[in-house]
């Protein structure tokens, strides 16, 4: 069995697959937590028993104990850079022995010292001075060069996570994610990413950027505005509480004020008790106006680093605040490129069709890019191959 555990700003999501030949949903659930902001743990003791009520109902699904799982999380503790990392090749033609020095060379020369490395990532091997190539191994040369994409996080974040989990039954952590990476997995198609896209993944607490050309990430930053923004917009204009706007925009939010109708709301104010009235249309002008803040400072992330160019293929939005009505539509006009929903329908399990929404995506994703790398580590190990070793040390180095 694999357990995923999403640690998500507004709930915990876990997921138990069979990990036989054909994966397939065993159980799923989704609890409410009140101990993470912006992705970021901020009370151990509420983490803590979201995660066990999760569990928990994974077990009482699924009938199986669970004992060991895997943590995907994001938030604003979670850092990245592109590196490289070159050495002399030694036999004439390059070895697993070479591909692993220019992975480590590239892994370590950019990792801050009060970071710890959470994923890396090729995005090309270089040999003498030709680029583009996915797989060195036996090429002939004299020089090889990695260039990789990092993703690391604070020790301080991986220790609190660890304290939220272990504490439950004895439940062991087997490997750590960016959730990113799972959301990437089931929403965008290989073509895109040889093309070149942007995946917006706008959560509760941060959005997650992402950008894949030639097939690989190259480029991925947390930003800290997303969904709870636009309920704090709601509740500040409106003034309500944050609860009440948080139900109000899933409700009857808009991203365009000029598709909704003058319909009026009720609203009970609590202090008083009154109730009073509110037009759908000034709703979706405050859900406007703050959506457009975040797609803003993505499209403004992307032009400061030189990718508008490389993304060709445009954008796909997903995570929770995907669920908007017109988001579609304005994230379009604003950037006058492909914009769409991304839905978790590629590589997705057996039995998943209940969690084909955006702010699943990430959960349902790993599962593939979880099977991915144990099926990599299996097959190479056997011949002691490179992608092996690379995981061992990569296991070791966490």
């Amino acid at each position: 069995m694999i357990c995923i555990i999403d640690l998500g700003t507004s709930t915990v999501s876990s997921i138990l697959i069979d990990d036989t030949e054909n994966m397939t949903v065993k159980a799923f659930s989704s609890v409410e937590t009140q101990g993470i902001k912006k992705g970021s743990i901020i009370n151990i003791g509420a983490t803590s028993d979201s995660i066990a009520d999760s569990i928990r109902d994974l077990e009482i699904q699924s009938g199986e104990k669970i004992k060991e799982v895997n943590v995907a999380f994001s938030g604003e503790q979670i850092s990245s850079t592109n590196s490289n990392g070159a050495v002399v090749i030694g036999q004439k033609e390059v070895t697993a022995s070479d591909i692993q020095n220019a992975l480590r060379i590239s892994s370590t020369m950019k990792v801050p010292s009060d970071k710890t490395l959470l994923s890396v990532m090729p995005i090309e091997y270089i040999v003498d001075g030709q680029p583009g190539i996915s797989d060195p191994m036996g090429m002939n040369g004299v020089r090889l060069e990695a260039r990789t994409h990092l993703v690391y996080c604070s020790q301080n974040t991986k220790n609190n996570i660890s304290k939220c989990v272990e504490e439950i039954n004895n439940l062991k952590i087997n490997k750590y994610f960016f959730n990113q990476l799972g959301a990437a997995e089931c929403t965008l198609t290989k073509d895109q990413k040889e093309l070149g896209i942007c995946l917006i993944d706008i959560g509760a607490g941060t959005t997650d950027l992402t950008v894949f050309r030639g097939g690989s990430i190259c480029f991925s930053k947390v930003l800290p505005n997303a969904g709870d923004y636009i309920t704090e917009s709601i509740a500040t204009n409106l003034k309500i509480p944050s609860y009440q706007a948080e139900e109000i925009k899933k409700k009857y939010g808009c991203a365009i004020a000029d598709l909704t109708s003058d319909e009026q709301l009720k609203i009970t104010d609590v202090s008083s008790g009154n109730e009073t009235s509110v037009s759908r249309v000034i709703l979706a002008e405050i859900v406007q106006q703050a959506l457009t803040n975040i797609l803003r400072y993505c499209i403004t992330t992307i032009e400061e680093n030189g990718l508008k160019e490389h993304i060709p293929a445009g954008f796909v939005v997903t995570g929770g605040t995907a669920n908007l009505e017109g988001i579609k539509k304005l994230g379009g006009q604003m950037t006058q490129s492909s914009f769409s929903i991304g839905t978790p329908i590629i590589n997705r399990p057996q039995k998943s069709d209940q969690l084909m929404k955006p702010q699943f995506s990430a959960i349902v994703g790993l599962v593939h890019f979880y099977a991915q790398e144990q099926n990599k580590e299996f097959t190479f190990n056997q011949s002691k191959g490179i992608i092996g070793q690379i995981v061992e040390w990569i296991k070791s180095e966490l």
